[in-house]
């Protein structure tokens, strides 16, 4: 098979879910896959990240739609991209790469046309199979947390992907039952593929962090509910005075960090609250070995990453019993009732102060983590792509 990855609308930039869903499974299908051939197509910036990576093998194929290439080899295509981009008409950028990506895929015959990003682009390609991952449909159930008018843009990407794909990759059982329930999409045209966790160091460098503390590895928005554990250590402050919190993830704006800083000075946290930002991948090993416990409390999650982590690098796992949290944690976790600070910092209080708990909960994390692993869902997915 000849297989193009879309991998418009992503960054190296930008590390959200998608980001590392597509930086885990390319090298996994890489590995695995060595009689099929894939075509990278995307931004400069993109294509430019993972070729730097995987430039040397011998079935990966580089396609960036890059203006400043067009000006030597099509410049009236580069002069009709630059003017929709100065005119930030998107509709014709779009229509443009559209002609430009549709060339590309039948001159190289190239059968199915991959997005791990939840995003057909650009609309419109004709004679090729479609074959999406579904991350989450967070827009459907918390539209507040969104502006209007992406809003109406996440929506109509989903709608247009889920209608058009021969099959759908959905990344949890709860993803695939609200694909089902809010598109009407046929459970026979999806199929549930898990994460795996990231690769570890056995003896990561430690990165410097207090003594004692939680950690919460997620990026700074309001459905993660980072406010909630605030909360709850302030419920817990004066029993554990050393107990510190650690938010690692991105921050767009800064103002829902600044509202989160509010929180916690009012709650005399100040100092004890902090805000790493994104951290790299050997940084947040260290910081999983280090802590006292994960404490995931977000209101929604497509699948919830960090939960197998903190498994694999035995950390007990505190999280929200909601979405898909519950279905990645199954009896290897405790679950506290969504949005109740009181209950959260009971049961964080059980985890730092029970030593039987904690051990018990360690080895069942370990247990759970060998169920998840990037290589079999590389596997399954190879058999979604033959499917199609």
């Amino acid at each position: 098979m000849k297989i193009a990855v879309n991998l418009f609308l992503t960054s190296p930039k930008s590390v959200t879910g998608a980001f590392v869903y597509i930086q885990n499974i390319l090298p996994s299908l890489f590995e695995i896959d060595k009689n099929n051939s894939y075509y990278l197509i995307g931004e400069p910036e993109s294509i430019g990240y993972f070729k730097s990576l995987y430039g040397n093998l011998p079935n990966i194929k580089f396609y960036s739609v890059s203006i400043k290439r067009d000006f030597f080899l099509s410049p009236f295509r580069a002069t009709r991209k630059l003017w929709a981009k100065i005119r930030r008409n998107y509709s014709l950028r779009e229509g443009i790469i559209k002609e430009e990506v549709a060339d590309y895929l039948q001159k190289n015959n190239v059968s199915i046309y991959f997005s791990p990003a939840q995003t057909i682009y650009p609309q419109g390609l004709e004679n090729i199979k479609f074959v999406t991952t579904i991350l989450d449909l967070q827009f459907e159930y918390f539209p507040e947390n969104f502006l209007p008018k992406y809003l109406e843009k996440r929506r109509s990407d989903c709608l247009y992907a889920t209608k058009n794909s021969s099959r759908l990759i959905a990344i949890s059982n709860y993803t695939k039952k609200s694909l089902e329930d809010k598109y009407k999409i046929s459970p026979e045209k999806i199929k549930v593929i898990y994460f795996g966790p990231q690769k570890i160091d056995s003896e990561p460098t430690p990165f410097p962090a207090p003594k004692d503390f939680l950690l919460y590895p997620a990026a700074l928005w309001p459905h993660k509910n980072h406010k909630i554990l605030i909360g709850a250590l302030g419920i817990l402050k004066n029993r554990f005075p050393q107990l510190c919190l650690v938010f690692t993830g991105m921050s767009k704006g800064g103002l829902f960090k600044k509202d989160l800083e509010l929180i916690a000075e009012s709650e005399n946290l100040k100092d004890r609250v902090l805000f790493l930002g994104y951290v790299r991948d050997k940084d947040l090993s260290s910081l999983y070995k280090q802590a006292k416990a994960l404490v995931f409390p977000s209101n929604f999650e497509g699948f919830g990453l960090p939960i197998i982590e903190a498994f694999q690098n035995g950390l007990p796992v505190i999280a929200a019993n909601n979405t898909s949290i519950a279905e990645v944690v199954g009896d290897a976790g405790i679950l506290f009732e969504t949005n109740n600070a009181e209950n959260l910092a009971k049961e964080i209080e059980k985890v730092l102060t029970d030593n039987n708990l904690r051990k018990n909960l360690i080895q069942k994390g370990y247990e759970r983590a060998k169920i998840f692993s990037w290589k079999k869902a590389t596997e399954e997915t190879l058999s979604v792509f033959l499917s199609a």
